[in-house]
């Protein structure tokens, strides 16, 4: 019995101690945490960004120097060597965070119209792909209607006209890089 008596004094004992500490932590105003301090301004501008764009940008001149290969005779072969190699660079430097998403998946883009349209397809296989891919993009670039019956020297000018419209947007996506 003695037991129960101390432990029942000591519990009033914490009670009236804790009380007073509990009406003035509801007195009390939250505790506001500052915010994060903001970083620094950078005094000297960046290497970085400018490096980037420029890797773009470079990107974009070996796209146009096998463009410069399309208007002699070419070997298939080595235009789609060429252009995998393209591609493999525009992954490892999307993989480094040299360019955006956004513009590796327009520069992909641009990489597979240009392979399609330059595989020989002797007996037609690829045509209903080639055109579907061809209809989407003109589409989404130009705004035009691409017509697959139209006479091949139209689908070619629409083809063309829509990548080089295609590389401007992506020159100027290159620049924001900086």
């Amino acid at each position: 019995m003695r037991h129960v008596i101390v432990v029942s004094v000591l519990a009033l004992c914490i009670a009236g101690l804790l009380q007073p500490a509990m009406l003035w932590a509801q007195a009390r105003p939250p505790l506001i945490v500052p915010p994060p301090p903001s970083p620094l301004p950078q005094t000297a501008p960046s290497e970085k960004p400018r490096i980037h764009a420029e890797m773009a940008t470079e990107l974009l001149d070996r796209l146009q120097a096998v463009f410069g290969k399309l208007s002699g005779p070419a070997d298939e072969a080595d235009l789609g060597h060429q252009l995998s190699v393209l591609a493999d660079t525009g992954r490892e430097r999307l993989d480094a965070r040299i360019i955006t998403p956004a513009f590796h998946a327009r520069f992909a883009r641009v990489l597979l119209v240009v392979r399609l349209a330059t595989i020989t397809d002797t007996g037609q296989i690829l045509k209903p792909i080639v055109n579907k891919e061809f209809v989407a993009f003109v589409r989404d670039v130009a705004g035009k209607t691409y017509n697959p019956r139209a006479p091949i020297s139209d689908q070619i000018g629409m083809i063309s006209d829509a990548v080089a419209t295609e590389l401007t947007r992506l020159r100027a996506l290159a620049r924001q890089l900086r």
